[in-house]
């Protein structure tokens, strides 16, 4: 089961997106919930990692930054207590380390990290701090599209499956919201393997059946530069809330130089994304 989840909340997040989310998977599983805000906040003497409400008050005054990583935060506390979700911890992250390493030093504690997708077209200052947690967390994390607005539903979800590791990863990892849905669709892309293969589509559907999950294996095939947009057309056409994927299948500098699925899901998905590495 989830039962702790970090909302990492964007400073300027303009449409509650992430908040959003974070609350309706905090009580859809009756988790405990912290909010974490930055990077990109500058570095003030009088701030330190979980400083209380008042140095923060006393900071903001001075610091729009800091300012608006509050209010972010504050958004999140009115929300939660609106659904009635038990909220912990409100964190600025704003310490002497790199921001990116702190941030995903803390993700390490949770069952589930939520943060929003990088908008190319809005950029901000703490994007890169998605890429720093999937890498060096260890954690899953399930990412919100800057479109999505409304809770998080799991009524239908799209299990991506090549038979890697990071896949069985992000399968395992992603258990307690397969375990929710009312349909799983396992999608392989360009799949070889014989039904017989015990790393095949089919197969792993019969084992996730042993487990009382619903799934049914769909095997469809693309080029690889467009992978990600087979994908998601797929979670499109069959009405999907969720993709379950691994992430960085290859290095992030070749994903970098050549393009990738996992950086293709990134810049252009339009349902939330679980991803584990």
């Amino acid at each position: 089961m989830l039962k702790d989840i970090l909302a990492h909340i964007p400073a300027d997040d303009r449409d509650g997106g992430v908040i959003a989310c974070a609350v309706s998977a905090a009580r859809l599983f009756n988790a405990h919930l912290d909010g974490l805000s930055g990077p990109g906040i500058s570095v003030h003497p009088a701030i330190a990692l979980g400083a209380s409400s008042a140095a923060l008050a006393i900071t903001a005054e001075n610091d729009p930054a800091v300012a608006r990583a509050t209010a972010a935060l504050d958004h999140l506390e009115a929300a939660a207590k609106a659904a009635e979700v038990r909220l912990g911890e409100l964190t600025v992250c704003d310490s002497p380390y790199p921001a990116h390493q702190r941030m995903a030093e803390l993700a390490r504690l949770y069952d589930l990290n939520i943060l929003a997708q990088p908008d190319r077209s809005r950029p901000r200052s703490g994007d890169a701090v998605l890429e720093s947690i999937l890498i060096q967390s260890g954690r899953p994390l399930l990412v919100v599209p800057y479109i999505f607005k409304g809770a998080l539903k799991l009524d239908r979800v799209l299990l991506c499956w090549d038979g890697g590791r990071r896949a069985a990863r992000a399968l395992h990892d992603s258990m307690p919201l397969l375990q929710r849905a009312k349909a799983v669709t396992i999608v392989t892309v360009n799949e070889t393997l014989p039904d017989t293969d015990r790393l095949s589509s089919t197969a792993l559907s019969e084992h996730l059946a042993r487990g009382g999950i619903n799934a049914s294996a769909l095997r469809i095939t693309a080029e690889k530069p467009e992978i990600h947009g087979a994908i998601l057309s797929l979670a499109a056409d069959d009405g999907a809330d969720l993709i379950v994927m691994g992430g960085y299948d290859h290095s992030r500098l070749r994903e970098r130089a050549f393009g990738g699925v996992t950086r293709g899901m990134l810049e252009t998905m339009t349902v939330p994304v679980f991803m584990s590495h």
